[in-house]
């Protein structure tokens, strides 16, 4: 029992010292790979066996699977910001609602970019200068600009049913039949789920964020102008392109991932056995081929705007291969984890608690991913090990645990050692945790736990669902 009690303390003693370098600022390709080490030494593990084995099998597994993916939705990202089409579809959200609801539209323009496929990274740099403008014309305070966008982006569109977002396609890989190896779910699995669950969710976080905010403006804040500002809505509307052609891109990807697939296996149904008839079936559900039809169709519409679509393509991959090693950074550090007694002794308290298995599924998915930092993170470690405990001894749905997993993945990641929220509060938004963490920490991670709960019990009701 000493022992055990040990370990567990070097396990999560390991964790907070990961968040704690993190929130410091600290390269997270040097932290991962320490306190990987830290928590091998104090375990008593042969730490050169552990780094390269565990740690490193973690790390270049997660970037052969999705790199390919990292890489095309930075692409995709840079096209849209470089051309200005991410600013036009801002600014039109921004217009629409009218700097009496700025919060409503940082939220709803952060949120139509992200369920487009546009990457997270580029969201918080495309909306900040819309949201500093927003903000500064309704005179609210811009401490709550980074619970905006971060609300906007890594909650209910994230991880909701047709969202071309890695937290949503990853399941796709893992859950497949255990003999023909075919996925047993696709992007939209528990889809009315998932609508009723977002629904709720955006409505409690934004009115949330409009009574907290109220709430500072009361108290006498004020939005404080900083010498760096530099808004984007004051760009000449000359030099953007057009709202048609900003959305064309998004919509290609959306239409690619959730229409094409299921017209093109309705029509290979009607017809007789050809070649058309074959090329019609073998279309994939592919989130990768999703947004290389989006990157194609910005190149085709924008290249008007482009001034340099290689110089896009090869800053598009360089990114997407930097996002997805910090992401294999965490992911590393979760797998040489996953080894150890201590992260055994909680794996299995947690994937054994009595009641609906869905409820220990979205709690291990939860724990793993605050463990590893990250929602593809913790999905890339736990979905491996969940996968034969849920759905090949227990017989649970793979569609609801597609979403389950999803939804859940999206709680405990939110920490403030997240490396999305750490990039988004210091450096593109110039705050500190302690000014901008506490709404996060309420639109980001309690209320996804609330949304994770009512998933959970739509299932329980409505099993068809799933």
């Amino acid at each position: 029992m000493l022992l055990d009690a040990y370990l567990m303390m070097v396990l999560f003693g390991s964790l907070a010292l990961l968040m704690t370098l993190v929130v410091r600022g600290k390269s997270i390709f040097v932290v991962g790979p320490l306190c990987a080490l830290i928590a091998a030494v104090l375990s008593g593990e042969d730490p050169v066996a552990r780094m390269n084995g565990a740690y490193m099998n973690g790390f270049s597994d997660y970037i052969r699977r999705f790199y390919l993916f990292f890489a095309l939705g930075a692409v995709f990202g840079k096209l849209m910001e470089e051309s200005g089409a991410a600013i036009t579809v801002a600014n039109r959200m921004g217009k629409s609602l009218g700097t009496q609801r700025a919060c409503l539209a940082v939220v709803l323009a952060c949120a139509l970019l992200t369920y487009g496929g546009v990457s997270l990274f580029v969201v918080g740099f495309s909306v900040y200068p819309l949201a500093v403008h927003l903000f500064r014309m309704a005179n609210l305070p811009r401490r709550f600009i980074p619970a905006a966008i971060a609300f906007g982006s890594i909650t209910f569109t994230m991880t909701s049913a047709g969202s071309p977002e890695i937290q949503n396609l990853i399941p796709i890989q893992f859950l497949v039949d255990k003999v023909t190896k075919e996925p047993l779910t696709d992007a939209r699995a528990g889809w009315q789920v998932s609508l009723i669950v977002a629904l709720l969710m955006f409505g409690t976080g934004q009115l949330y964020l409009d009574w907290v905010i109220r709430r500072a403006t009361q108290l006498g804040e004020k939005f404080e102008p900083r010498d760096s500002d530099h808004v984007a809505t004051e760009t000449s509307e000359r030099d953007l392109p057009g709202f048609l052609a900003s959305i064309a891109p998004l919509a290609t990807t959306l239409l690619a991932l959730n229409v094409v697939p299921t017209l093109c296996h309705t029509i290979a149904a009607e017809l007789g056995d050809s070649l058309f008839q074959r090329i019609l079936k073998a279309y994939p559900e592919d989130g990768t081929l999703a947004i290389f039809l989006g990157v194609t169709v910005a190149v085709i519409v924008l290249r008007k705007r482009l001034k340099n679509v290689w110089g896009c393509f090869g800053d598009g991959f360089v990114n997407g291969l930097l996002a997805v090693g910090a992401t294999s950074a965490v992911v590393g550090f979760g797998m040489a984890m996953k080894d150890l007694r201590a992260f055994q002794l909680v794996l299995s308290w947690v994937t054994h608690l009595p009641g609906d298995p869905l409820i220990s599924a979205a709690l291990a998915v939860a724990v793993i991913s605050a463990i590893a930092g990250s929602a593809s993170g913790g999905q890339g470690i736990a979905l491996p090990i969940i996968k034969p405990i849920y759905i090949d001894d227990l017989g649970v749905g793979a569609r609801a645990l597609h979403r389950v997993v999803a939804i859940s993945s999206g709680t405990l990641d939110s920490l403030p050692a997240n490396g999305y929220l750490v990039m988004l509060i210091r450096n593109i938004c110039g705050e500190t945790h302690a000014r901008a963490y506490p709404p996060i920490f309420v639109t980001t991670v309690l209320i996804p736990l609330a949304g994770t709960a009512i998933a959970i019990l739509l299932f329980k009701l409505f099993p068809q669902w799933g």
